[in-house]
C-alpha cells in the first residue's frame, strides 16, 4: 500500500516535502548533506551493508551523510546501530511512509543543502559494484574497542583456550525465518561443515558459531568450539565484536556475510550464488552452491549467472526453470577451509588463470563488473576469488 502511495509522482512530491521538513527540524542549514533512506534496519545485512556502500561512495564528498531510518529499538543489532550513529547522522522516524522510500528508486537530486539519494538497496549495490570495478578505494568499518572487549570477555568465559585465533561460522539454514520459504534455496545443512570445523580445531583454531537459536545444532564436543547463540552469556550485540576480532570467517550469503564485508574481514563464502553486487574484497574466497536440472545435471557458472538474471533467484523462480539447489558437500567445505588457511597463513593466492576466467564469465552476464580496474590479463581487482580446490572437485564449473 505504501509503495503504491509513493509510486504516484504527485503524492511522492508531498512525501519528499515531508522528508525535507523532518531534516530541517534536525539538521543545520550551513552543511552539505547526502541523505539516504534505510528501510530495513531490522535486517542485519541491510543495516550494515547499505551504510557501508554509502560510506565508501560518498564520505569524502559531503560534510555529513544522513541516514533516515526506523526506530533504533527495532534494529537487528543494537551495537551496529550505535556504531552507525557515531559515523553518520542517523534520523529515526516511525513514519512508515517516509521509511518506505528506501524501497523505491525515486532518483538522486538536490534540494537546498541536501542531496537526496533515494535508491532501492538493489540499485545502491549495483552502483557500488560499478564504482569498485573502476577502482574506488574501500572504506571499511571498525568494531569499536568496547564492543570487541565485550566479545573477548565472552570468549574467555566460554572456550578453553581464548588465546587461540578463532573463526566465526555462520550458516543460514531452515531454522532461520521459516516463513520466508521463497528463500529456502539459501538454506544449508550444518552437518556439511563438521569436518571443516574439526580441521580448524585440530590445527590450532577455536570456532565460534553464531546465528539463530532455532538452527539445528552441530553436535560437536570440543572445548574450543562453541555455538554462541545457545550460550547463556551470549547476546546478538556481541556478534559485531566477535566478527571484528576473528582471524577469518566462514559464512553463507546472509546477514553476517555483510558484516564480514563491511569490516574488511577475510572470509570463506560457502554455497555462493551469482549476485548483482560484488565486494571486490582482497581476502574473500568462495565455493558455489549447485543448481541442478531435473535430469540431475549441474549448471555451469555461466548458466547459473544467466539463470539468475531472469529475476530475483527465489526458490519459486528456480523451480519454474526446472532447477533445484544442492548445497556444498562436506568434502567441498573441507577443501575450501584448507585453501582458506593457506590463503591467510601463507598468502598463497588462487590461480591467476582461474580467476581471470571466473571474472570474464561474470562480466558476460553482469555488466556491473566491467570496469577499468577489471580489464587486462592481470586485473587490478577481482570481484571475488574462486577456490582452486572447488574447481578441482567441479572441473566443468567454469566451462
Amino acid at each position: 500500500m505504501f509503495r503504491e502511495e509513493l509510486a504516484d509522482p504527485e503524492r511522492l512530491k508531498i512525501h519528499v516535502g515531508r522528508l525535507v521538513e523532518l531534516l530541517n527540524a534536525r539538521l543545520n542549514s550551513d552543511k552539505r548533506y547526502l541523505v539516504y533512506v534505510l528501510a530495513q534496519q531490522s535486517r542485519l545485512g541491510h543495516l550494515i551493508a547499505e551504510p557501508w556502500c554509502l560510506n565508501t561512495m560518498f564520505r569524502e564528498r559531503y560534510d555529513e551523510i544522513v541516514i533516515v531510518t526506523g526506530p533504533g529499538e527495532q534494529a537487528a543489532n543494537t551495537a551496529v546501530f550505535e556504531y552507525l550513529k557515531s559515523e553518520f547522522t542517523v534520523v529515526e522516524t516511525d513514519d512508515i511512509v517516509l521509511t518506505t522510500m528506501g524501497f523505491i528508486d525515486a532518483g538522486a537530486f538536490g534540494l537546498g543543502n541536501y542531496d537526496l539519494y533515494l535508491r532501492s538497496p538493489q540499485t545502491l549495490y549495483k552502483e557500488f559494484t560499478k564504482q569498485l570495478a573502476n577502482g574506488l578505494p574501500h572504506r571499511f568499518f571498525s568494531a569499536p574497542e568496547h564492543v570487541r572487549e565485550a566479545a573477548k570477555r565472552f570468549l574467555t568465559s566460554s572456550i578453553e583456550d581464548p588465546s587461540r585465533p578463532y573463526v566465526v561460522l555462520h550458516v543460514r539454514d531452515a531454522g532461520y525465518a521459516p516463513e520466508m520459504d521463497y528463500h529456502s534455496f539459501r538454506f544449508t545443512p550444518i552437518e556439511a561443515y563438521r569436518e571443516g570445523v574439526r580441521f580448524l580445531l585440530d590445527n590450532g583454531y577455536a570456532v565460534v558459531r553464531i546465528g539463530d537459536v532455532a538452527s539445528p545444532a552441530l553436535d560437536l564436543t570440543d572445548p574450543n568450539y562453541i555455538e554462541a547463540m545457545r550460550h547463556e552469556a551470549h547476546d546478538r550485540v556481541l556478534d559485531f565484536g566477535l566478527i571484528g576480532g576473528a582471524a577469518f570467517g566462514i559464512c553463507t550469503q546472509s546477514g553476517p556475510f555483510s558484516m564480514f564485508q563491511a569490516l574488511g574481514k577475510p572470509f570463506l563464502l560457502t554455497n555462493a550464488y551469482p549476485v548483482s553486487s560484488w565486494g571486490f574484497l582482497p581476502h574473500e574466497l568462495s565455493i558455489f552452491t549447485h543448481y541442478v536440472r531435473d535430469d540431475g545435471g549441474r549448471l555451469s557458472y555461466r548458466e547459473m549467472g544467466y539463470a539468475n538474471l531472469k529475476g530475483i533467484a527465489t526458490t519459486g523462480a528456480l523451480e519454474a526453470e526446472g532447477l533445484r539447489v544442492e548445497s556444498n558437500s562436506g568434502e567441498e567445505v573441507l577443501a575450501g577451509v584448507k585453501e582458506m588457511i593457506r590463503f591467510i597463513e601463507e598468502q598463497i593466492e588462487p590461480d591467476l588463470e582461474l580467476q581471470n576466467r571466473f571474472l570474464q564469465i561474470t562480466a558476460e552476464f553482469d555488466e556491473n563488473v566491467r570496469g577499468t580496474a577489471t580489464q587486462g590479463s592481470t586485473p587490478l581487482r577481482w570481484h571475488q576469488r574462486l577456490c582452486s580446490a572447488y574447481l578441482e572437485l567441479n572441473p566443468r564449473f567454469l566451462m
